[in-house]
């Protein structure tokens, strides 16, 4: 699953457990294997041309995903903010091995950690449709619920 959409469904899963970072970090990482599960892009690497397809996909969604991990931080309302954050890491924490073997040769996972996250990928050529739809539906559900909590925030409540 590109890092955008783990990013996306981090953000709205800090929302969720506005207040509760610790649970949001949890839920977050939780979800990055949920979503991995599900059929996601994948390149062969093994085949010609596979590495070099593999990182100019990953170059894009890296530099979008930091700009969806700022844009999370900096749109969400501030009681929401910790665990919004929290979330969005716990959510993309598992992909940071990509950028570590790839810049400084390191995986900063134990192998164990490794395996299970090799096992749950189910990815395929065929699967950017799935990318697709899960990255509009995450930016659209953000969207909606960074709109509504900022129209309640300007509402007077009439019991004050």
């Amino acid at each position: 699953m590109f890092v955008t959409n783990h990013a996306l469904s981090g953000a709205l899963i800090g929302r969720a457990l506005k207040g509760r970072p610790v649970a949001a970090f949890v839920a977050g990482l939780a979800s990055h294997f949920l979503l991995d599960a599900t059929p996601h892009w994948g390149c062969d690497t093994d085949r010609p041309g596979g590495p070099e397809e593999f990182y100019a996909a990953a170059q894009k969604d890296g530099l979008l995903g930091l700009a969806t991990l700022a844009a999370g931080a900096l749109t969400v309302e501030p009681p929401a903010r910790a665990a919004t954050v929290a979330g969005m890491l716990g959510a993309v924490l598992p992909d940071l091995d990509k950028p570590m073997v790839h810049f400084f040769d390191v995986n900063p996972f134990p192998r164990a950690f490794q395996r299970f996250h090799e096992r749950v990928q189910n990815e395929s050529p065929e699967g950017l449709a799935n990318e697709l739809r899960f990255g509009f539906g995450f930016t659209l559900a953000n969207v909606l619920f960074t709109s509504l909590a900022r129209r309640s925030s300007r509402i007077p409540n009439p019991a004050s």
